[in-house]
């Protein structure tokens, strides 16, 4: 068959399905899963819980509580497990709302010690890829403010500034910026375009149950646009969270913030939940006296309104509402300047607004036990307006997205999932540069993109020993072509206390170079953009395997190991081209290698009844290909990419968890610097550099008074912005940043419970 002939097919079907009433699919069941100690249940957070050979899975809470989906309709077992604890199944044939699990350790013991159970970071067993689960425990550990501030207890994860005036804040994961992975909630794509350097400082903390970060290769049911990875986000659902929660922050360095999230049931089938945020900075401190912010002001509001219905037929349908404002003014402050002065200013501004509207709805559909139809959609329209000096760069994106996903099955070993998406995106962007010597037209970069795909994905699994992933899907864009999708994962317990992981796939990604380098527009380079628009997709092969050893111990204690190497390799990518001028930034189509390697190694051990240790330790080595005018090619290490991070966390908790005291120190490993003479420059490295964090928290039944410092040792980035003096001048950069151009800080907040679960 001919592709358009597929492609025609692909469109009508989810035309059709999207104009069906029906939009995902399940039957919920929630319930606790505890362990015993003296003969009492406690609550065991961290645990895995899954339906056997059914993707996906979810995480038990600081309550040991969890919330599935089950896909399947008819009988199916539902397992929970956690490392050091013997698995434990349950038959579930339909939706339930108090089930109980309750796990014992491996080997039998007079006293069951649950301390393992409250870590933070959890390297699961069960999940078929690699998988780091953070749970609330671990959220927990630090103000963690925001999804970008959640991973300093992460060897995966690396978090840095994408400039020294904008405070913005990138992510990396497998040594690629963070616009390489795919961000999810509960896993729909989200924040993507426009938004996506900055989505990471959008979600708070304190509206997560838990993040799951999982490397390399991924499900195609979500799209092509993972490279790296997935991080997906389970927010707290209106029918299974506390009626009222309150968090409350504050720091020395003039940051306020304060979260609520609210759940009520306001009919026999409706739920709903209201998520607030708020915070500014307010501080004004310039502590290396260059005139310019450290931090700029800002304020955020966030707000997500979620609804949830089931019915007795075990249909069900979750909306979501949410509006966002970010503003943020930053730059050169009075202090250093008289009023007749402000012309001279250098300052910054950044305004983004966002809303979204999503719905989930499913039911099962046909006599076959196991099968079930749904659509997951959404919509969302953002705008961003962006003022770096005399750089300014503003756009309006909006996005559709659709996925329609049919689940079957021939037996427990032997389950299928096929569907198709739509994926529409209109752009609506412009780029100024107004300093005398460089161009100075307004340059429209507007564009539209949709993408109609197929996919299909098979599952086998053998219980608790083999499962394997295959999936594949083709899409249609309309500026790129076709892409086709190969991906695969593998799970292999070669007994029960060995694990090898492998995985294999291909990702694409639509590049939005400016917005996703933004810390470039706050430096005095020329933009060369007259190879925009015919850069290609980006696109990549990334090859992984990984190995975990739960090994016996003393005192009946697991020690865990687990080592993972992945490779990425690009078959194009968007060069970013800082090394050929340092007056100038040129964009173009690599020709040549660009790839990277990572190793890594986690421990993680409780020694003894209430501590707990987890130590990782990474390696990057990149590699990209430049090339010069007159067509030679530089093969380079990749810049301001760190070459390694270890990382130790100490955990302690009193009994009952009355009091948590939390120690991480960090080692960050250097990073290249772009030259500023050309490829034959002399190679400059930032210097390795550790941070430490500490926090204490007492608890209680409804207050949870926690207090901390940040970067205990007042690390600080030496001149972060060259050629401050002058920031309309040729030299003016402050997108050079490798380390913290923030200080110490110390914060206090409080949590505050307010009601009973459903």
């Amino acid at each position: 068959m001919k592709r358009k002939t597929i492609h025609f097919y692909a469109v009508s079907i989810l035309l059709l399905l999207l104009l069906c009433p029906v939009t995902a699919t399940a039957q919920t069941v929630k319930g606790r899963v505890y362990s015993l100690e003296k003969g009492k249940k406690l609550p065991l957070p961290g645990a895995s819980v899954y339906f056997a050979n059914e993707t996906g899975g979810a995480v038990t809470d600081g309550r040991g509580a969890f919330q599935i989906e089950k896909q399947a309709e008819g009988g199916k077992y539902l397992i929970a497990g956690l490392a050091g604890f013997t698995s434990d199944s349950v038959w579930v044939t339909k939706a339930q709302s108090n089930l109980e699990f309750v796990l014992v350790e491996d080997i039998e013991l007079q006293e069951v010690v649950i301390s393992k159970a409250r870590q933070g970071t959890v390297l699961s067993r069960l999940t078929i890829g690699k998988t780091e689960l953070i749970t609330s425990t671990g959220m927990a550990k630090m103000a963690c403010c925001n999804l970008s501030e959640s991973f300093e207890n992460s060897a995966t994860v690396t978090v840095g500034f994408t400039d020294a005036v904008s405070g913005t804040k990138q992510v990396q994961l497998l040594g690629l910026p963070g616009i390489y992975s795919q961000l999810l909630a509960e896993n729909v794509p989200n924040m993507r375009g426009l938004l996506s350097p900055f989505g990471w400082g959008y979600i708070p903390g304190s509206w997560m149950e838990s993040i799951q970060v999982s490397k390399g290769a991924s499900s195609v049911v979500n799209g092509y646009e993972s490279v790296a990875g997935q991080i997906n986000m389970e927010l707290k659902k209106p029918n299974y969270t506390e009626p009222l929660f309150i968090n409350a922050y504050s720091d020395l360095l003039g940051r306020y913030e304060a979260n609520v999230t609210s759940a009520t049931q306001v009919a026999k089938n409706l739920w709903t939940g209201l998520l607030l945020h708020g915070s500014a900075e307010t501080g004004t401190h310039d502590y290396n006296g260059d005139t310019f912010s450290d931090m700029p002001e800002s304020k955020l509001v966030n707000l997500y309104n979620r609804w949830f219905y089931l019915n007795e037929s075990g249909i069900q349908s979750r909306t979501g509402i949410r509006f966002l404002y970010d503003n943020k003014e930053g730059g050169q402050h009075d202090a250093h300047f008289n009023n007749d002065d402000d012309h001279n200013h250098y300052q910054t501004h950044l305004n983004n607004r966002s809303f979204s509207v999503e719905n989930k709805t499913g039911l099962t559909v046909g006599s076959r036990e196991g099968q079930s139809l749904g659509i997951i959609s959404s919509f969302t329209s953002s705008e961003v307006n962006l003022n770096y000096g005399k750089k300014s760069f503003r756009g309006t994106q909006n996005s559709f997205y659709g996925n329609a996903i049919f689940t079957s099955g021939f037996n427990d070993a032997h389950r299928y999932t096929a569907g198709v998406s739509f994926v529409y995106d209109d752009y609506g962007t412009d780029f100024l540069d107004s300093l005398s010597f460089n161009l100075t037209p307004r340059t429209p970069l507007n564009r539209r993109e949709a993408v109609s795909g197929i996919f299909a994905e098979y599952t086998f699994s053998i219980k608790d020993r083999l499962d394997i992933i295959l999936g594949l899907r083709e899409d249609y864009n309309s500026r790129y072509g076709w892409l086709f999708t190969p991906r695969a994962n593998l799970r292999y317990s070669i007994i029960e206390e060995l694990v090898f992981r492998a995985s294999a796939g291909k990702g694409y990604r639509s590049p939005n170079v400016i917005v996703d380098n933004i810390g470039l527009l706050a430096t005095s380079r020329k933009f060369n953009l007259d190879e925009i628009n015919g850069l290609n997709i980006e696109s990549a092969w990334n090859y992984g395997g990984n190995i975990s050893a739960y090994i016996p111990v003393w005192d009946k204690q697991i020690l865990t190991i687990s080592a993972d190497y992945f490779h990425t390799q690009f078959q194009n990518q968007a060069v970013i081209d800082m090394e050929r001028d340092h007056n100038s930034v040129y964009f173009y189509n690599h020709a040549g290698t660009s790839s990277t390697d990572v190793w890594q190694v986690d421990f993680s051990l409780t020694p003894f009844k209430g501590f707990d240790l987890f130590a990782a330790f990474r390696y990057n080595d990149t590699k990209i290909t430049y090339s010069a005018e007159n067509g030679q090619r530089y093969v380079m290490e990749k810049p301001l990419i760190s070459r390694y991070r270890g990382l130790v966390n100490l955990a302690y908790a009193t009994p009952l968890r009355k009091w948590v005291f939390d120690f991480t120190a960090q080692i960050n490993g250097p990073s290249r610097i772009p030259g500023l003479n050309g490829y034959d420059s002399q190679v400059r490295y930032s210097e390795q550099f550790p941070i430490y964090f500490a926090q204490v928290t007492k608890n209680t039944k409804r207050f949870d008074i926690y207090a901390g410092s940040e970067n205990i040792l007042d690390f600080k980035q030496t001149n972060p912005i060259l050629n401050a003096d002058n920031p309309f001048g040729r030299d003016f950069d402050s997108s050079l940043v490798w380390g913290p151009v923030v200080g110490r800080k110390i914060y206090a907040g409080i949590r505050w419970r307010i009601g009973k679960l459903p």
